[in-house]
């Protein structure tokens, strides 16, 4: 298209009109350069794939999912596990592929409903301090980071699992699907889920245990969301929300109005059988405690509170002094991670596994 040049002649006459105060020349050159205001720059090697809106959207959807792994992990480790949200970028595949060191941990998964693979990915300087406290040690950062040995691969497979099922749990307000666990890699250059030049989305989350900090990394390929692209929007988050809220307080009341055991405990005496066999009426057994010291009253058969003997309106009584919150918490929580194991040891024995890949 060719573009014709104003001669100098041209020039001092629009600058006259403008300087004349010629309303209709002023108005011209206003309205061409409100419309020049109005272009923005569009890169087409890099599509912008996903609207502010909808990485709003994800970003919802995965600080959800980062407040999931904060209480799995601490609960597995045995120690504060610190998981945020951090941010989120829309770059190519082979940009997101130069950004990963090597060795690091990948899990590719694929999922029922959408289409294509996705990644997960975390750095082995966190990868290591997990596995040294899974398996007792105190947790200390490794200097030299190499390639993980067969059974600390292992152990990262089984834990990355645990968190794909979260990761799906939750995305349950946007799109039910169940996530299969296809394969581990160590090298990102030997992963190739999508073309290079391929827009992807990436949701990056800071995750500190102990001293250590490190990130996890999810990496889904547009083509792969391409399907629920009308439901990344917040007012059907929203609607969602509303009715995730609802179910949760009803489950809140159904815990408030559960019976639990209550028992308070005067001591222990530890007999033999045959002292057992000789007792009589009016026999008399020492307990490990004493009249002053305060009791254990018992939650679920679990300490819970120490208080004191008295009477209260004819009736025997005891007075709550101290409460070991630590414990209760303590005990809440290995509650909820047996129950949890439990439902994820019947959940793989009763589905079937997949051709082609691994649970």
């Amino acid at each position: 298209m060719a573009l014709d040049t104003l001669s100098q002649e041209e020039i001092d006459k629009l600058l006259n009109s403008i300087g004349s105060g010629d309303e209709e020349s002023e108005k011209t050159v206003k309205e061409a350069l409100k419309k020049e205001d109005k272009v923005r720059e569009y890169n087409f090697r890099r599509p912008v794939k996903f609207s502010r809106e909808q990485q709003r959207t994800l970003q919802l959807i995965h600080e959800n999912f980062s407040r999931e792994l904060s209480t799995y992990l601490s609960g597995r480790c045995r120690t504060f596990v610190e998981v945020k949200y951090a941010s989120i970028d829309q770059i190519t595949f082979s940009e997101f592929q130069q950004s990963l060191s090597s060795p690091t941990f990948m899990a590719i998964f694929s999922t029922d409903t959408l289409s294509g693979s996705a990644i997960m990915q975390m750095g082995l300087d966190v990868g290591y301090v997990i596995i040294d406290k899974l398996l007792g040690g105190p947790g200390i950062a490794m200097e030299d980071l190499r390639s993980p040995t067969e059974i600390e691969l292992s152990i990262l497979r089984k834990e990355s699992s645990v968190l794909l099922r979260s990761l799906s749990k939750a995305w349950t307000n946007i799109s039910e699907f169940e996530v299969s666990l296809d394969k581990i890699e160590t090298n990102p250059q030997f992963v190739q889920i999508a073309s290079p030049n391929d827009m992807t989305v990436l949701i990056t989350l800071s995750i500190t245990v102990r001293d250590v900090q490190g990130f996890i990394n999810i990496c889904f390929p547009s083509s792969t969301l391409e399907s629920i692209n009308d439901k990344l929007y917040m007012r059907i988050w929203s609607q969602s929300a509303v009715k995730s809220e609802k179910n949760k307080e009803d489950i809140k009341n159904l815990l408030l109005t559960s019976s639990l055991n209550i028992s308070a405990i005067l001591g222990n005496s530890v007999l033999t059988l045959g002292q057992m066999l000789k007792m009589q009426i009016g026999d008399v057994i020492r307990l490990d405690s004493f009249y002053e010291e305060p009791l254990e009253v018992k939650v679920q058969g679990e300490t819970i509170f120490l208080g004191k003997v008295g009477t209260n309106k004819g009736y025997y009584s005891m007075k709550i002094e101290k409460e070991d919150t630590e414990l209760l918490e303590k005990l809440m929580l290995e509650k909820a991670l047996i129950e949890r194991e439990y439902e994820e040891k019947k959940l793989l024995e009763n589905k079937p596994r997949k051709r082609g890949g691994e649970l």
